[in-house]
Protein backbone atom coordinates (compact mmCIF):
# COMPACT_ATOMS: atom_id res chain seq x y z
CA UNK A 1 0.00 0.00 0.00
CA UNK A 2 2.81 2.38 0.93
CA UNK A 3 4.59 1.67 -2.38
CA UNK A 4 1.38 2.35 -4.27
CA UNK A 5 0.97 5.67 -2.45
CA UNK A 6 4.52 6.74 -3.28
CA UNK A 7 4.02 5.95 -6.99
CA UNK A 8 0.77 7.88 -7.03
CA UNK A 9 2.39 10.88 -5.38
CA UNK A 10 5.24 10.90 -7.85
CA UNK A 11 2.80 10.64 -10.77
CA UNK A 12 0.70 13.55 -9.49
CA UNK A 13 3.84 15.61 -8.98
CA UNK A 14 4.97 15.00 -12.56
CA UNK A 15 1.52 15.95 -13.90
CA UNK A 16 1.59 19.18 -11.89
CA UNK A 17 5.04 20.04 -13.22
CA UNK A 18 3.94 19.39 -16.79
CA UNK A 19 0.88 21.61 -16.38
CA UNK A 20 3.01 24.33 -14.86
CA UNK A 21 5.35 24.24 -17.84
CA UNK A 22 2.41 24.37 -20.28
CA UNK A 23 0.80 27.33 -18.52
CA UNK A 24 2.00 30.69 -19.87
CA UNK A 25 3.76 33.05 -17.52
CA UNK A 26 1.99 36.33 -16.70
CA UNK A 27 4.49 38.19 -18.91
CA UNK A 28 4.21 35.83 -21.89
CA UNK A 29 2.34 36.69 -25.09
CA UNK A 30 0.06 33.91 -26.25
CA UNK A 31 -0.17 33.61 -30.03
CA UNK A 32 -3.04 32.01 -31.84
CA UNK A 33 -2.43 28.96 -34.01
CA UNK A 34 -0.80 29.72 -37.37
CA UNK A 35 -2.16 27.84 -40.36
CA UNK A 36 0.11 27.74 -43.42
CA UNK A 37 -1.65 27.20 -46.72
CA UNK A 38 0.17 26.66 -50.01
CA UNK A 39 -1.38 26.94 -53.43
CA UNK A 40 -1.11 24.27 -56.09
CA UNK A 41 1.90 24.84 -58.36
CA UNK A 42 -0.21 25.31 -61.49
CA UNK A 43 -2.42 27.93 -59.85
CA UNK A 44 0.61 29.84 -58.55
CA UNK A 45 2.37 29.68 -61.94
CA UNK A 46 -0.67 31.07 -63.76
CA UNK A 47 -0.93 33.87 -61.19
CA UNK A 48 2.75 34.75 -61.53
CA UNK A 49 2.73 34.79 -65.34
CA UNK A 50 -0.35 37.00 -65.36
CA UNK A 51 1.17 39.42 -62.84
CA UNK A 52 4.68 39.93 -64.19
CA UNK A 53 4.18 39.72 -67.96
CA UNK A 54 4.26 43.17 -69.57
CA UNK A 55 3.90 43.01 -73.36
CA UNK A 56 2.86 45.86 -75.62
CA UNK A 57 -0.94 46.39 -75.63
CA UNK A 58 -2.69 43.66 -77.58
CA UNK A 59 0.55 41.77 -78.23
CA UNK A 60 2.06 38.59 -76.82
CA UNK A 61 5.17 38.29 -74.65
CA UNK A 62 8.21 39.16 -76.76
CA UNK A 63 11.40 37.07 -76.79
CA UNK A 64 14.94 37.58 -78.01
CA UNK A 65 14.99 36.00 -81.45
CA UNK A 66 18.40 37.33 -82.44
CA UNK A 67 21.67 37.58 -80.58
CA UNK A 68 21.76 39.34 -77.23
CA UNK A 69 24.52 41.94 -76.82
CA UNK A 70 24.73 43.49 -73.33
CA UNK A 71 26.59 46.71 -72.66
CA UNK A 72 27.22 48.48 -69.33
CA UNK A 73 27.83 52.23 -69.00
CA UNK A 74 29.32 54.30 -66.13
CA UNK A 75 30.71 51.39 -64.11
CA UNK A 76 34.28 50.24 -63.47
CA UNK A 77 35.48 47.65 -65.95
CA UNK A 78 35.67 44.70 -63.55
CA UNK A 79 32.21 45.29 -62.07
CA UNK A 80 30.73 45.97 -65.53
CA UNK A 81 32.16 42.69 -66.84
CA UNK A 82 30.62 40.84 -63.90
CA UNK A 83 27.18 42.22 -64.82
CA UNK A 84 27.68 41.29 -68.48
CA UNK A 85 28.78 37.77 -67.52
CA UNK A 86 25.58 37.18 -65.53
CA UNK A 87 23.44 38.27 -68.48
CA UNK A 88 25.42 36.10 -70.91
CA UNK A 89 25.24 33.10 -68.57
CA UNK A 90 21.46 33.41 -68.20
CA UNK A 91 21.05 33.81 -71.98
CA UNK A 92 23.24 30.77 -72.64
CA UNK A 93 21.08 28.65 -70.30
CA UNK A 94 18.19 29.40 -72.67
CA UNK A 95 20.34 28.58 -75.74
CA UNK A 96 20.19 32.20 -76.90
CA UNK A 97 22.97 33.57 -79.08
CA UNK A 98 25.13 36.29 -77.53
CA UNK A 99 27.27 38.79 -79.39
CA UNK A 100 31.04 38.80 -79.53
CA UNK A 101 33.00 41.58 -77.77
CA UNK A 102 32.49 44.82 -79.67
CA UNK A 103 28.95 43.97 -80.82
CA UNK A 104 26.31 46.70 -80.99
CA UNK A 105 24.58 46.62 -77.55
CA UNK A 106 20.85 45.92 -77.49
CA UNK A 107 20.69 45.41 -73.71
CA UNK A 108 21.98 48.73 -72.40
CA UNK A 109 22.60 49.05 -68.64
CA UNK A 110 23.35 52.59 -67.44
CA UNK A 111 24.56 53.31 -63.90
CA UNK A 112 23.84 56.77 -62.53
CA UNK A 113 23.36 58.70 -59.29
CA UNK A 114 19.99 60.09 -60.44
CA UNK A 115 17.92 57.53 -62.31
CA UNK A 116 14.78 59.62 -62.61
CA UNK A 117 16.67 62.72 -63.73
CA UNK A 118 18.61 60.75 -66.33
CA UNK A 119 15.60 59.13 -68.03
CA UNK A 120 13.75 62.45 -68.10
CA UNK A 121 16.74 64.13 -69.75
CA UNK A 122 17.14 61.28 -72.25
CA UNK A 123 13.44 61.47 -73.14
CA UNK A 124 13.54 65.28 -73.52
CA UNK A 125 16.59 65.07 -75.77
CA UNK A 126 15.18 62.28 -77.95
CA UNK A 127 11.47 61.45 -77.46
CA UNK A 128 11.71 58.59 -79.96
CA UNK A 129 14.39 56.83 -77.93
CA UNK A 130 11.79 55.12 -75.77
CA UNK A 131 8.57 55.46 -77.78
CA UNK A 132 8.10 54.86 -81.49
CA UNK A 133 5.04 55.67 -83.56
CA UNK A 134 4.58 51.98 -84.37
CA UNK A 135 1.91 49.59 -83.12
CA UNK A 136 3.15 46.79 -80.90
CA UNK A 137 6.58 48.19 -80.02
CA UNK A 138 6.21 49.34 -76.42
CA UNK A 139 3.90 49.55 -73.41
CA UNK A 140 1.18 52.14 -72.80
CA UNK A 141 1.36 55.71 -71.50
CA UNK A 142 0.74 54.71 -67.87
CA UNK A 143 3.69 52.32 -67.86
CA UNK A 144 5.89 54.95 -69.52
CA UNK A 145 5.00 57.56 -66.91
CA UNK A 146 5.92 55.06 -64.21
CA UNK A 147 9.24 54.46 -65.97
CA UNK A 148 9.95 58.19 -65.98
CA UNK A 149 8.66 59.15 -62.53
CA UNK A 150 9.21 56.19 -60.18
CA UNK A 151 11.90 56.15 -57.49
CA UNK A 152 12.96 52.53 -58.01
CA UNK A 153 16.61 51.49 -57.70
CA UNK A 154 16.33 49.83 -61.11
CA UNK A 155 13.98 50.84 -63.92
CA UNK A 156 13.72 49.37 -67.40
CA UNK A 157 12.02 49.86 -70.74
CA UNK A 158 11.78 47.28 -73.53
CA UNK A 159 11.06 47.71 -77.22
CA UNK A 160 9.74 44.87 -79.35
CA UNK A 161 8.45 44.39 -82.87
CA UNK A 162 5.96 41.96 -84.47
CA UNK A 163 7.74 39.65 -86.93
CA UNK A 164 6.94 36.72 -89.19
CA UNK A 165 7.89 33.58 -87.24
CA UNK A 166 8.84 31.79 -90.45
CA UNK A 167 11.00 34.44 -92.11
CA UNK A 168 11.91 36.79 -89.26
CA UNK A 169 10.80 39.75 -91.38
CA UNK A 170 9.08 42.69 -89.70
CA UNK A 171 5.31 42.30 -89.84
CA UNK A 172 4.35 45.98 -89.49
CA UNK A 173 5.12 49.07 -91.51
CA UNK A 174 7.92 51.15 -90.01
CA UNK A 175 8.44 54.93 -90.15
CA UNK A 176 10.43 55.79 -93.25
CA UNK A 177 9.22 52.79 -95.24
CA UNK A 178 8.25 53.63 -98.85
CA UNK A 179 4.70 54.75 -99.48
CA UNK A 180 4.24 52.30 -102.32
CA UNK A 181 5.75 49.22 -103.94
CA UNK A 182 5.36 46.51 -106.56
CA UNK A 183 2.28 44.27 -106.38
CA UNK A 184 0.67 41.67 -108.58
CA UNK A 185 -1.29 43.17 -111.53
CA UNK A 186 -4.55 41.45 -110.56
CA UNK A 187 -4.24 42.74 -107.00
CA UNK A 188 -3.47 46.25 -108.30
CA UNK A 189 -6.56 46.14 -110.53
CA UNK A 190 -8.69 45.09 -107.58
CA UNK A 191 -7.30 47.91 -105.41
CA UNK A 192 -7.38 50.49 -108.16
CA UNK A 193 -3.66 51.33 -108.06
CA UNK A 194 -0.64 50.97 -110.34
CA UNK A 195 1.23 47.63 -110.15
CA UNK A 196 4.55 49.55 -109.91
CA UNK A 197 3.43 51.96 -107.17
CA UNK A 198 0.73 50.64 -104.88
CA UNK A 199 0.40 51.58 -101.21
CA UNK A 200 -0.25 47.99 -100.15
CA UNK A 201 3.12 47.09 -101.66
CA UNK A 202 4.80 48.80 -98.71
CA UNK A 203 2.86 46.77 -96.18
CA UNK A 204 4.30 43.44 -95.04
CA UNK A 205 2.47 40.36 -96.35
CA UNK A 206 2.33 37.30 -94.09
CA UNK A 207 1.60 33.95 -95.71
CA UNK A 208 -0.01 31.62 -93.18
CA UNK A 209 1.82 28.30 -93.05
CA UNK A 210 -0.65 26.41 -90.88
CA UNK A 211 -4.42 26.05 -90.48
CA UNK A 212 -6.65 27.45 -87.76
CA UNK A 213 -7.62 30.81 -86.31
CA UNK A 214 -6.34 30.04 -82.79
CA UNK A 215 -2.69 30.16 -83.85
CA UNK A 216 -0.69 32.96 -85.41
CA UNK A 217 2.40 33.23 -87.53
CA UNK A 218 3.13 36.75 -86.28
CA UNK A 219 5.20 36.73 -83.08
CA UNK A 220 6.92 39.43 -81.05
CA UNK A 221 10.67 39.93 -80.97
CA UNK A 222 12.66 41.98 -78.48
CA UNK A 223 15.17 44.29 -80.11
CA UNK A 224 16.23 46.68 -77.34
CA UNK A 225 16.04 46.88 -73.55
CA UNK A 226 17.27 49.91 -71.61
CA UNK A 227 17.98 49.54 -67.90
CA UNK A 228 18.81 52.41 -65.55
CA UNK A 229 20.44 51.60 -62.18
CA UNK A 230 20.42 54.27 -59.46
CA UNK A 231 23.65 53.62 -57.54
CA UNK A 232 22.49 55.70 -54.56
CA UNK A 233 19.52 53.36 -54.03
CA UNK A 234 20.93 49.84 -54.44
CA UNK A 235 22.34 49.85 -50.88
CA UNK A 236 24.34 46.72 -49.99
CA UNK A 237 23.24 44.59 -52.95
CA UNK A 238 26.25 42.68 -54.26
CA UNK A 239 27.30 42.31 -57.90
CA UNK A 240 26.03 38.73 -58.22
CA UNK A 241 22.57 39.61 -56.97
CA UNK A 242 22.35 42.74 -59.08
CA UNK A 243 23.68 40.91 -62.13
CA UNK A 244 21.05 38.19 -61.84
CA UNK A 245 18.31 40.77 -61.29
CA UNK A 246 19.41 42.64 -64.41
CA UNK A 247 19.71 39.38 -66.37
CA UNK A 248 16.11 38.46 -65.52
CA UNK A 249 14.64 41.79 -66.57
CA UNK A 250 16.83 41.79 -69.70
CA UNK A 251 15.50 38.50 -71.07
CA UNK A 252 11.77 38.98 -70.49
CA UNK A 253 9.14 41.71 -70.64
CA UNK A 254 8.37 42.26 -66.95
CA UNK A 255 6.12 44.70 -65.13
CA UNK A 256 8.10 46.76 -62.58
CA UNK A 257 4.84 47.44 -60.72
CA UNK A 258 3.89 43.79 -60.26
CA UNK A 259 3.33 42.57 -56.68
CA UNK A 260 5.58 39.51 -56.30
CA UNK A 261 6.02 39.20 -52.52
CA UNK A 262 4.26 35.83 -52.46
CA UNK A 263 6.71 34.26 -54.91
CA UNK A 264 10.30 33.04 -54.60
CA UNK A 265 11.78 35.36 -57.20
CA UNK A 266 14.79 37.65 -57.62
CA UNK A 267 12.25 40.39 -58.39
CA UNK A 268 11.86 40.79 -54.62
CA UNK A 269 15.52 41.78 -54.25
CA UNK A 270 14.75 45.41 -53.40
CA UNK A 271 11.66 44.74 -51.31
CA UNK A 272 13.09 42.63 -48.52
CA UNK A 273 13.64 39.36 -50.41
CA UNK A 274 16.46 37.07 -49.30
CA UNK A 275 17.23 35.74 -52.76
CA UNK A 276 20.94 35.62 -53.54
CA UNK A 277 20.60 34.77 -57.23
CA UNK A 278 18.10 33.62 -59.82
CA UNK A 279 15.76 31.15 -58.12
CA UNK A 280 14.31 27.91 -59.44
CA UNK A 281 11.08 29.85 -59.89
CA UNK A 282 12.82 32.47 -62.05
CA UNK A 283 14.62 29.86 -64.14
CA UNK A 284 11.38 27.93 -64.66
CA UNK A 285 9.67 31.09 -65.87
CA UNK A 286 12.43 31.89 -68.37
CA UNK A 287 12.60 28.28 -69.56
CA UNK A 288 8.84 28.27 -70.12
CA UNK A 289 8.94 31.62 -71.88
CA UNK A 290 11.51 30.37 -74.39
CA UNK A 291 10.19 26.82 -74.70
CA UNK A 292 8.72 25.55 -77.95
CA UNK A 293 4.93 25.77 -77.70
CA UNK A 294 1.91 26.57 -79.91
CA UNK A 295 1.91 30.13 -81.28
CA UNK A 296 -1.46 31.17 -79.87
CA UNK A 297 -3.09 34.25 -81.38
CA UNK A 298 -4.67 35.38 -78.09
CA UNK A 299 -2.28 36.99 -75.55
CA UNK A 300 -4.29 35.32 -72.78
CA UNK A 301 -3.85 31.91 -74.40
CA UNK A 302 -0.13 32.61 -74.78
CA UNK A 303 0.14 33.38 -71.05
CA UNK A 304 -1.71 30.17 -70.25
CA UNK A 305 0.68 28.15 -72.41
CA UNK A 306 3.70 29.71 -70.67
CA UNK A 307 2.20 28.98 -67.24
CA UNK A 308 1.52 25.34 -68.17
CA UNK A 309 5.12 24.81 -69.30
CA UNK A 310 6.36 26.60 -66.17
CA UNK A 311 4.33 24.21 -64.02
CA UNK A 312 5.96 21.22 -65.68
CA UNK A 313 9.40 22.78 -65.19
CA UNK A 314 8.78 23.37 -61.48
CA UNK A 315 7.49 19.85 -60.94
CA UNK A 316 10.53 18.44 -62.73
CA UNK A 317 12.83 20.50 -60.48
CA UNK A 318 11.02 19.31 -57.35
CA UNK A 319 11.25 15.69 -58.51
CA UNK A 320 14.97 16.10 -59.18
CA UNK A 321 15.53 17.38 -55.64
CA UNK A 322 13.60 14.42 -54.20
CA UNK A 323 15.71 11.95 -56.17
CA UNK A 324 18.96 13.64 -55.12
CA UNK A 325 17.99 13.33 -51.47
CA UNK A 326 16.82 9.75 -51.85
CA UNK A 327 13.27 10.64 -50.90
CA UNK A 328 10.44 8.39 -52.13
CA UNK A 329 9.02 9.46 -55.45
CA UNK A 330 5.80 11.42 -55.06
CA UNK A 331 2.92 11.24 -57.50
CA UNK A 332 2.00 14.44 -59.31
Amino acid sequence: MRTTGIVAAVFLSLVAQARAQEAPSPDATVLSDVVVRTRPTQEAAHDFVGRVGAPAPGRGLALWRREVCPGVVNLKREAAQAIVDRIVEAAASLELRTGEPGCQPNVIVIFTHDGRGLVRTMNADNPRLFRQNVTGMHRDVGAFRDFLDSDRPVRWWSLSIPVDSETGLIAVRMPGDPAGGMVDKDLADMLGCSPSDCAIGAAPIINRSGPGRLNTQVVDSLFKTMIIVDMDMIRDINTTQLGDYIAFISLAQLDARAETQGFDTILNLFSGGAQQSLTDWDRAYLAALYATRPLRASPGAQNGAVADVMTRELRAIALSYQEERGAPRMSR
